[in-house]
């Protein structure tokens, strides 16, 4: 269904983002753990899934320690230095803080890479995952007549004909969340076109 979009300013991903997740774990956590809990914690922000690499080795958890690792943009291909800060320690459960860098370390896109990152026609729009979320409330309230509650994030996403978002449906009589996709079919100057479904088990 068609909707307006906010802005047109072009951002492959937000870049600045302050998310914090709770895990359980032991006194050393997999390099591999820590990224997957690092780009699960991003992913709920910014309502699509960053690649996060932090090695391969075994972390020590403790209050405070940070981790260097590398933050890769899928849509752009652009690098990013990311900071996991391990915010609180209790027992075997950790909770983590994810900086990361305002710049990418190798600077814009490749040409060579566009053509697998943008539509068919190379437009790109920027919407707020707010406005993302109500138009696919929108779109499933018209087929099952009530509106479900979805979260996309706050910050500013970048669509183009083929992507996919991820975002969140909290059923309101259970509280159980499941994982929504969004589909986007088509990009017609301001407006697009997208496909909703809905994971048919929480997560």
């Amino acid at each position: 269904m068609p909707i307006r979009k906010l802005a047109a300013l072009p951002l492959a991903i937000a870049v600045i983002g302050l998310s914090a997740c709770t895990f359980e774990a032991g006194q050393t956590v997999s390099g591999e753990k820590l990224a997957e809990a690092a780009e699960d914690a991003l992913e709920g922000e910014i309502g699509s899934r960053p690649d996060v690499d932090c090695g391969d080795d075994s972390i020590i958890v403790s209050q405070d320690k940070e981790v260097d690792c590398l933050l890769t943009d899928p849509a752009t291909g652009l690098e990013y230095d990311t900071t996991v800060t391990f915010t609180g320690v209790d027992g075997d459960e950790w909770s983590i803080q994810v900086d990361v860098a305002s710049e990418a370390n190798n600077g814009e896109a490749e040409e060579s890479e566009a053509p697998a990152n943008e539509g068919a026609d190379g437009t790109e729009l920027s919407i707020a995952g707010s406005d993302l979320a109500a138009a696919a409330a929108d779109a499933l309230e018209a087929q099952v007549g009530s509106r479900p509650d979805i979260d996309c994030g706050d910050l500013q996403i970048t669509i183009y004909e083929g992507r996919q978002t991820y975002c969140t449906l909290t059923d309101a009589a259970s509280g159980e969340e499941y994982e929504v996709t969004i589909d986007v079919t088509s990009i017609e100057g301001e407006q697009f076109n997208f496909d909703v479904q809905v994971a048919s088990t929480p997560k």
